[in-house]
């Protein structure tokens, strides 16, 4: 398998919310496109995006936060990770997943954290195929 990853450019957005709407199912328009416009602006975040043969196959957006509730020192979270159906099974996930991991530890990051909601097993079996392991900290929230 050819899986080349690589920085995201201008004209993967529309390419990785098709992805993200294949996956959900969904054509209702998603925060996705915004929020990767936006780090492509400022800078700020990490995009990779996995080709395939020359396809885009899959993306993981993450990004390092300066402080985090119970952290005294920066921290890199997993925003959003999400694999082409068409592709998916065939380790696309995982090398993305390795390879955001592999550049947090380059730049001196100790702890890597992202949310997954409680009944997403699939997510949670990617996750802890990472290394990833449930935290000490619940997610607490009420709607205003």
């Amino acid at each position: 398998m050819g899986v080349r990853i690589r920085k995201l450019r201008t004209g993967d957005v529309a390419a990785l919310m098709a992805i993200e709407r294949r996956i959900t199912g969904s054509r209702r328009t998603s925060a996705l496109g915004p929020y990767l416009r936006r780090a492509l602006r400022t800078k700020e975040g990490i995009c990779l995006v996995a080709e395939l043969d020359g396809e885009t196959a899959g993306f993981l957006v993450g990004d390092v936060r300066p402080w985090e509730f119970g952290e005294e020192r920066e921290v890199a979270w997993v925003k959003v990770v999400g694999v082409d159906p068409r592709h998916q099974g065939g380790g696309v996930g995982r090398i993305l997943g390795e390879r955001f991991l592999r550049e947090m530890k380059r730049r001196g990051l100790h702890r890597v954290k992202t949310l997954v909601e409680w009944d997403s097993g699939d997510l949670v079996a990617y996750f802890q195929s990472l290394g990833f392991n449930r935290a000490g900290a619940i997610v607490l929230e009420r709607t205003v």
